[in-house]
């Protein structure tokens, strides 16, 4: 977008045109015209408007009430949430005393068990009846019965040894006080145990409380809830309508007043059409760059062409040492074979054809092909080369440059007028320094096959005399197939920024390689536009070739 806008600047004729007429335009439709349709001025008229502060102050009280029962509604709501979970707990209590029920029958059943081995261990306190009460479930587990047991039972493994004797034996009768001891302690382990299960069956049996909750009924505030909104959404759709009137009446008062009194300053009526103007001119030329784009940078043809670009052209620095000498002065105009935008490529075609340097410049604008050819031969004589120049356009604009002759040429030779020596000319390049040109010559023009065959049948002779070889020729006759006649069908394209369109230069490169050419690269051509004789006829510019290889005009001023 950078390279297009900055195309679309550099076409000031353009946009000067596009935005005279959108001023004249703007003027027009701005200042003479309403001028021209004023009015004496029409009263506006009353309208009663709509009242609407009764109905934001019923919307308000509506909103006040809706929000009271919406509060209301919530509170009855969370109260009905508190109640829902206390029946839940509820539940939940009726499950668990339900289960301490049947623990207490479970408990019941086993204190009774328990009651009765414990009257039976003290109706016969015999170490049978105290080995039956350790062994109750009540007490099976338990850590002390258990010891108490062992030790029962070591007592009465001693005893029965003494019994069997026969007699009184005091240890006899020391070891069975002490299994009564014993049974006495396990009895009482059971006591505390028929104490626990008492105490556990009564507190099973604590009565059930039975607490009322009274019914919660929303109905009433969800009524009144929805009632209030009903209220409320009416009187706002209501103020909503009368709003939407009220501004409409507005408008047309305010349009009544503009109409009726309406007179715009004349300096901003001119500001407007001035920048009207020139914003409609810019975009008008950014529009068409963008629908037809053109050469801008070097990086964008790289980029967009898949080609070199290999050096740039810009406008030449004015030289005191360019008219001192009588040879630079004698020197044909546009010629500066020490510029760098010829050095950059003549070293980019030299360094690839060190012993035949061949090569076909053509360029949408055919002097600025023909300039830079000629430089590129200047640039080869200065390394030594035998350098031919080969005009191979029209127009003969290789031969205006070198202000050489234009007859005979190429067509005299294709008639067999005259030789390859009789058309060659020797034209002067810089001091003591000149190169071979043939030119494209007279009488009628010849056809891009015949001009073809007539190069691919003299390209030995070429190679064999001329260590380069630069032919001019237009851009249509090399998308013909035309460079491919040459010793080598290299090809180097001048293109010029914001005039060579882009798709076009693209297409005809690709036409230029399906006829057998090879395109080297492209110079960018940013110097002015060379002002070259056509057919002999040298243009009357009012300056001298060495102010015109100065500072030449510019393309737009020569159309």
């Amino acid at each position: 977008m950078t390279n297009r806008a900055r195309n679309a600047m550099n076409r000031p004729a353009f946009i000067g045109a596009i935005s005279v007429g959108t001023f004249v335009t703007a003027l027009v439709s701005m200042v003479i015209v309403p001028r021209a349709q004023q009015r004496e001025a029409v009263p506006i008229p009353t309208v009663t408007r709509p009242d609407t502060l009764s109905l934001a102050v019923t919307a308000a009280m509506a909103r006040v009430q809706f929000a009271s029962a919406d509060s209301a509604l919530t509170a009855v709501r969370m109260d009905a949430q508190a109640q829902a979970a206390w029946i839940d707990a509820e539940l939940a209590r009726v499950v668990v005393d339900t289960l301490a029920e049947a623990r207490r029958d479970s408990l019941a059943v086993r204190l009774r068990a328990l009651d009765m081995m414990v009257a039976r261990a003290e109706q016969a306190p015999l170490a049978s009846s105290y080995r039956a009460l350790a062994e109750m479930p009540a007490l099976r587990n338990d850590s002390r019965v258990l010891a108490l047991l062992d030790s029962l039972s070591d007592v009465e493994r001693e005893r029965d040894g003494f019994g069997a004797v026969g007699g009184v034996d005091p240890i006899f009768v020391a070891l069975t006080s002490r299994a009564n001891e014993i049974g006495r302690t396990i009895q009482g382990v059971a006591n505390q145990r028929r104490g626990a299960l008492r105490a556990e069956i009564a507190r099973l049996e604590a009565p059930p409380t039975v607490v009322e909750m009274p019914v919660i009924d929303s109905a009433s505030h969800l009524a009144a809830r929805d009632s209030a909104r009903a209220t409320l959404d009416a009187s706002l759709q209501e103020l909503v309508r009368l709003r939407v009137v009220s501004r409409t009446l507005d408008l047309e008062e305010q349009r009544a007043r503009e109409q009726a009194s309406a007179i715009a300053p004349p300096v901003a009526l001119l500001a407007a059409a001035f920048v009207l103007s020139a914003v409609f001119g810019f975009g008008t030329a950014l529009m068409r760059e963008l629908r037809r784009p053109r050469v801008s940078t070097a990086h964008e043809l790289e980029r967009f062409l898949g080609v070199r670009v290999l050096s740039t052209v810009e406008p030449p620095m004015p030289s005191a040492e360019r008219g001192r000498r009588q040879a630079d002065r004698a020197a044909p105009p546009y010629f500066d074979p020490a510029a760098e935008g010829y050095q950059l490529a003549y070293l980019a075609l030299a360094t690839e054809h060190p012993a035949l340097l061949a090569v076909t410049v053509s360029g949408d604008d055919p002097a600025i092909a023909a300039v830079v050819a000629c430089n590129l031969a200047a640039v080869a004589v200065d390394e030594a080369r035998t350098t031919l120049v080969i005009d191979l356009e029209p127009t003969g604009r290789a031969a205006a440059a070198l202000r050489s002759r234009s007859e005979p040429g190429i067509t005299d030779i294709l008639r067999q007028d005259a030789t390859w020596p009789d058309a060659t000319v020797e034209a002067s390049v810089g001091r003591d320094k000149s190169v071979a040109l043939v030119p494209f010559g007279g009488g009628p023009p010849a056809s891009v096959q015949e001009i073809a065959t007539l190069l691919t049948r003299d390209a030995s002779r070429m190679a064999r005399y001329y260590d380069a070889v630069v032919a001019v020729a237009a851009s249509d006759a090399v998308g013909a197939g035309l460079a491919a006649a040459l010793p080598s069908p290299e090809v180097v394209y001048c293109a010029q920024p914001g005039i060579t369109p882009l798709r076009e230069l693209r297409d005809l490169l690709e036409r230029i390689r399906a006829t057998g050419g090879v395109v080297r690269g492209l110079v960018l051509w940013t110097a002015d536009r060379p002002l070259l004789p056509v057919d002999g006829r040298p243009k009357q510019s009012g300056r001298s070739p060495v102010s015109a290889a100065r500072g030449p005009q510019t393309a737009d001023q020569v159309a």
